[in-house]
């Protein structure tokens, strides 16, 4: 089964990985995982995870200038 990975401190999207299906038929997934897939994406975008509302939001990325 597929799983999204998020970092549990800002939820920023990490990508994306596998659990065991019999981890996931007990909902028992990783720490910083969702089984719900981010919504598309364009360049300056990034997906957050909420997970107190258990939904992805779209945020602007802060690009940096090179010096």
């Amino acid at each position: 089964m597929k799983i999204y990975l998020f970092n549990m401190e800002n939820g920023i999207y990490l990508g994306e990985d596998f659990a065991d299906e019999a981890t996931f038929a007990e909902g028992l997934l990783p720490l910083g995982a969702t089984s719900m897939a981010p919504p598309p994406f364009q360049r300056r975008e990034v997906p957050v995870f909420i997970a107190e509302e258990n939904r992805w939001e779209l945020k602007a990325r802060l690009l940096t200038q090179r010096p």
